[in-house]
């Protein structure tokens, strides 16, 4: 079993960048120039994570350094997108695409304040995750949790995978739990633990998750 990260899951996100915003339309005017990209419609590309890289690498150098020597309480004032795309990359290890959309909207803010502390917030939406059941469980225990998710669905017998939104596989792990009077402890603590092991993002956005187990 590997160290479990709920940020590991993310296979691909979508972010939106704003045409008013200086750093927001020169990020994507750089993506058109330099990156080879594909086309989603008029106002939105398909990059690859190791693509966003070296164009952050190769033109925002300076920006970077500059945010990274940054105070916490001050972050506020420098923040752009350049910070907020390097640090996804970071933290989306696993992450596969990243489609990004230019907006026209005269109208936006990311200053946003909480208890009277400012602060930035970038927002992006989750399409696509997998979740592997090996980077939670131990192989005993994936052993004891097929035949639970196979009798109700959710696994076909020796496919190692199935795809399912995220909003049906919480429902169908809850109404297991709720409704199966065979189920032991032990089986109910391993269904508990696949829940909790997703994050409420991934609730909100409700992307299509791809379910791995072992045989």
């Amino acid at each position: 079993m590997q160290q479990f990260s709920p940020s590991s899951m993310c296979d691909v996100i979508d972010i939106t960048l704003f045409k008013l915003n200086y750093y927001d339309n020169l990020i994507f005017t750089k993506c058109i120039n330099q990156v080879d990209y594909t086309v989603i419609n008029d106002d939105s590309i398909l990059v690859t994570p190791r693509q966003l890289r070296e164009l952050l690498d190769l033109n925002f150098k300076r920006e970077l350094r500059k945010l990274g020597c940054v105070n916490a309480e001050l972050l506020h004032r420098d923040a752009n997108s350049i910070y907020f795309i390097d640090r996804f990359l970071e933290d989306f290890t696993n992450l596969k695409w990243v489609k990004i959309n230019l907006s026209n909207s005269r109208t936006f803010s990311r200053l946003v304040e909480t208890n009277g502390q400012k602060s930035i917030k970038y927002s992006f939406k989750i399409l696509k995750t997998t979740l592997r059941l090996n980077h939670i469980f131990t192989m005993d225990e994936i052993e004891s949790l097929n035949p639970v998710l196979l009798q109700h669905g959710l696994i076909e017998y020796n496919k190692p995978y199935n795809t399912v939104t995220t909003t049906d596989l919480l429902n169908k792990l809850e109404d297991i739990i709720n409704m199966d009077q065979n189920l032991d402890d032990h089986a109910v603590d391993l269904l508990a633990k696949l829940i909790e092991s997703i994050e409420f993002k991934m609730e909100l956005d409700n992307p299509e998750v791809l379910l791995v187990t072992d045989w």
